[in-house]
């Protein structure tokens, strides 16, 4: 699913915690660019209910740094709840 300039993967696990990955290529932008983002949807996941759920996420960036830079932190919120009210209910 994407949603919000990121794309979302997403398979429920035999845990019960959640898990995050993170597949941000060099075309994104440079290393301070794909780390800032990486720093970005890490927190957001931290504070998410969804991290309470036995699921994998994988989250990569669809549109360029220039766009995602400022809002990438509330972009990934937003995508977390739509997830957990589309399919994912903790």
């Amino acid at each position: 699913m994407s949603r919000f300039g990121l794309r979302v993967v997403y398979r429920r696990n035999d845990l019960s915690h959640g898990r995050l990955g993170l597949a941000v290529s060099r075309k994104y932008g440079n290393a301070v660019a794909r780390n800032r983002l990486k720093r970005c949807l890490r927190a957001a996941f931290r504070q998410h209910p969804l991290r309470r759920v036995g699921v994998d996420i994988l989250i990569m960036p669809q549109a360029p740094a220039s766009e995602l830079a400022q809002v990438a932190f509330q972009r990934a919120q937003a995508l977390l709840d739509h997830l957990q009210r589309q399919r994912l209910q903790p």
